[in-house]
């Protein structure tokens, strides 16, 4: 498949704006999710990265794609590669999100690449997401998807586990654990629930472990670990 890079780029400075309040049932549902007993209450700040439970895609079903994300050309430049992830993310956190306000959230595309890769090329979208609650800035995080060709089992390796970590927990994820996740976030990426999908389509060796997840998961850890020393 051919992409047109220069097409792509006019998509650069799209934005689209939603708002949505950060209600307690949101909340209990994350932390139902993440297996955290004590969901923050009213006026409680969201721990961190639990803002994914907010701004959910909810488009409708016939606007999803074959894979379970919603079809491009829209906000997303319509890339033609036909696999899509969550390749990277950087967050800051300029101010506490709390339980109960109503967050803003502009999303703009910031850029489109194209690089050569050890499976042939890859496009990069970044995407710039600021939520604010009345007009102040309490998040700013950017996302970088990778669209890919369609994949030879063989390519999909793991990567090694670090080795002497400062903090450690072993977290073995189930199949209902991740399912409970992508129903939380509205994410309707069947790599993380239809086995046979990810392992015949996209050449993974089993189902995939969101990356927003782990990432939850380990921001969890490093602010109980940090709150301990």
């Amino acid at each position: 498949m051919n992409d047109d890079i220069e097409r792509l780029r006019t998509w650069i400075g799209r934005s689209r704006t939603s708002t949505d309040t950060a209600s307690a049932a949101a909340v209990r549902r994350m932390a139902g999710s993440l297996g955290v007993e004590a969901a923050p209450a009213d006026g409680d700040p969201l721990p961190p990265l639990w803002h994914q439970c907010l701004h959910l895609p909810i488009d409708p079903i016939g606007a999803l794609g074959p894979d379970g994300h919603p079809a491009r050309g829209g906000f997303f430049p319509p890339v033609q590669l036909p696999r899509r992830m969550w390749a990277a993310g950087r967050v800051d956190f300029v101010g506490d999100l709390c339980v109960g306000e109503e967050v803003t959230k502009v999303s703009t595309v910031t850029d489109v690449t194209e690089k050569a890769g050890r499976s042939g090329s890859l496009i990069f979208v970044e995407v710039t997401h600021e939520l604010s609650v009345d007009g102040d800035t309490r998040l700013v995080e950017t996302q970088d998807l990778v669209y890919r060709d369609t994949a030879r089992p063989d390519r999909v390796k793991p990567e090694p586990v670090p080795q002497n970590p400062e903090w450690s927990r072993s977290i073995v994820p189930s199949e209902v654990w991740l399912f409970r996740y992508s129903a939380v976030t509205f994410n309707a990426h069947r790599i993380h629930y239809d086995r046979e999908y990810a392992r015949s389509v996209e050449g993974y060796r089993d189902l995939v472990v969101h990356g927003p997840l782990t990432a939850t998961l380990l921001a969890g850890l490093a602010a109980e670990s940090t709150s301990r020393d």
